[in-house]
């Protein structure tokens, strides 16, 4: 998939466009935006019960803690997102900058707008426009059930499961420093450069000065059919076999196909021309170990099985039709955690002098890729 970042202006002319072609959209995906949670160095999937190595972002459902019983979340009294229904918890590593002196800060989130043009684009020029400074978490129909033979997926209007309830999913692996572009998992994690002309694609951190940075995490969309978590966190999930990491035939040994899951988190990183001395909470200046978690808390997976054919029409999650929303679609909000984030200064306000937990630099800046 291609991006092509627009000013104002061009997204106008834009709009105007490519309005009149919704009208042809079938069903490909719908979106959340949301807004943070929280910050902090938690993760019930990996670290249940304890303190994580390193700080995380998260987005969602106002029940996350660092211990998560399998109801825990889709009894969240509220989420960020602006689908009212999904208390599901997403989150990614948080992104800090290394200033001369030593010290650490985070980078701050930037922005509440969103506009998308979804489905019908891509299904006709393969792109997608847009003009986005909010996270994102996108649902689409891109994977399909084994079928002994089979080498692409069907095209007449059959849709994937809807990820089960309980059911928990982490993508990326943050020890990662270098990469391997036939490893689907790597290609999985990938980064955009915003800047006032041009939007440029790597899946390492830039390797340029940005305005904006999107740091994209794909989830697997292949599930074994039976494990909601596994021992490992991984292997009941898997991407297709045949095709790519974000489309195509699931294995044999994961059949069933669920709606793909696509998250974008966005930095203002306008600031910190620097770009070399942008490092992730783990230790990373390459941008390749980004990962992401997501502990299913959607409260009605019935409704959620049904979006695909009823919120991506002309009108999307707006279609008094959609099941997710009877098209009353609430805007991200900010809210409080159920469970107040652990004491801890995260550098969020002000620099540190070392990444909370104490996490080394590792690798390097200059093993990013330069442009893509």
């Amino acid at each position: 998939m291609r991006f092509f970042h627009l000013t104002s202006s061009s997204l106008a002319a834009s709009l105007l466009l490519y309005l009149p072609r919704l009208a042809s959209c079938q069903g490909g995906e719908f979106t959340l935006s949301c807004l943070p949670l929280t910050y902090q160095r938690s993760d019930p999937i990996l670290f249940p019960g304890v303190v994580s190595p390193h700080t995380h972002v998260v987005v969602g459902g106002t029940n996350f803690n660092r211990t998560m019983s399998e109801d825990l979340a889709p009894n969240a009294q509220n989420t960020t997102c602006s689908v009212n229904i999904d208390r599901s918890n997403y989150w990614q590593p948080l992104l800090y900058h290394l200033n001369s002196d030593g010290t650490f800060e985070a980078i701050p989130f930037q922005g509440n707008v969103c506009v998308f043009l979804p489905c019908a684009i891509i299904a006709e020029w393969s792109f997608t426009v847009f003009f986005c400074r909010r996270q994102a978490v996108y649902y689409l129909n891109r994977a399909c059930n084994y079928t002994a033979g089979a080498t692409s997926c069907p095209t007449n209007g059959s849709y994937p499961l809807a990820p089960p309830a309980g059911l928990r999913m982490v993508a990326g692996n943050p020890m990662l420093r270098t990469y391997n572009d036939s490893n689907f998992a790597q290609r999985a994690m990938s980064h955009m450069c915003l800047t006032e002309t041009d939007s440029i694609y790597t899946n390492s951190l830039p390797s340029q000065p940005c305005l904006r940075l999107r740091a994209q995490t794909f989830f697997p969309s292949c599930w074994d059919g039976k494990n909601l978590d596994s021992p490992d966190h991984t292997s009941h999930m898997s991407y297709p076999a045949i095709g790519d990491y974000n489309t195509g035939v699931c294995p044999e040994s994961h059949p069933v196909a669920i709606f793909s899951i696509f998250l974008e988190f966005f930095y203002d990183v306008s600031n910190y021309t620097d770009y070399e001395n942008w490092v992730y909470a783990m230790g990373d200046p390459t941008g390749y170990g980004l990962h992401a978690d997501f502990v299913n808390g959607w409260t009605d997976i019935d409704a959620l099985q049904n979006a695909f054919a009823t919120c991506t029409g002309p009108q999307g999650e707006n279609d008094p039709g959609c099941s997710i929303t009877g098209g009353h679609v609430q805007g991200a909000t900010t809210q409080q955690d159920a469970f107040p984030a652990p004491a801890e200064d995260l550098g969020l306000t002000a620099p540190i002098p070392a990444l909370p937990g104490n996490n080394p630099v590792t690798g390097s800046a200059s093993d990013r890729q330069t442009s893509s």
